[in-house]
């Protein structure tokens, strides 16, 4: 039994907590068979093989799981993206300094608004369930489109200011940064398990 069981779980990617719920109703029902099976006189290997052949292939079962999985998935990237972009633009927005940024500065600054409006875009479009294929690869690659493009756009930002000063105020530079940077590692986390899932469901 552990083995067919095994089989059906290994290839999943998805949510931790919807995948063991969804292993353990279906372990179950798998136990449950193998008991009615082995009740009815069946030894233990002729009962787990009859309830797999009833249950069907691993391979097949797995393929349904991780379609369930990978559209969770999405939905929590796609929902990540919707509260830390904008939440992470509207940090900066505040707490940037008011002197004048120059050219180079705000051309990067739109660059990076232009990869939030996209990776947004796509999101609101996964939550709202107008865009369903591949949205869980679509929203792993526009977030980690994202977290690149606005940390490279940083480091050019602040390689440009003069003297190396940040413009927001010291008191607030450190946690700006630090909240920023934990936003980010939020969003490409949940990035590449999207991506992850979106690959193993083909």
């Amino acid at each position: 039994m552990n083995d067919y069981l095994a089989s059906v779980a290994a290839p999943l990617r998805g949510p931790r907590r919807l995948r063991a719920d969804m292993l353990a109703e279906f372990g179950e029902g798998f136990a449950e068979a193998v008991a009615e099976r082995e009740d009815a006189g069946l030894d233990r290997d002729r009962a787990l093989g009859e309830a797999a052949a009833e249950f069907g292939e691993a391979g097949l079962i797995a393929a349904e799981f991780q379609r369930e999985l990978t559209a969770a998935q999405a939905r929590r990237t796609a929902w990540t993206l919707l509260i830390a972009l904008p939440a992470m633009t509207i940090m900066w927005d505040l707490f940037s300094g008011d002197r004048d940024p120059g050219l180079a500065v705000t051309l990067l600054a739109r660059l990076t608004d232009l990869a939030t409006a996209a990776a947004f875009t796509v999101a609101a479009l996964v939550v709202a369930r107008r865009l369903e294929r591949r949205a869980a690869s679509l929203c792993g690659a526009v977030g980690l489109a994202h977290v690149a493009v606005a940390l490279g756009c940083a480091a050019l930002i602040a390689a440009s200011s003069p003297g190396g000063e940040p413009d927001a105020a010291p008191g607030v530079w450190l946690p700006l940064v630090t909240a920023s940077a934990a936003g980010s590692v939020w969003v490409a986390a949940s990035a590449v398990r999207a991506l992850r899932a979106g690959r193993a469901a083909g």
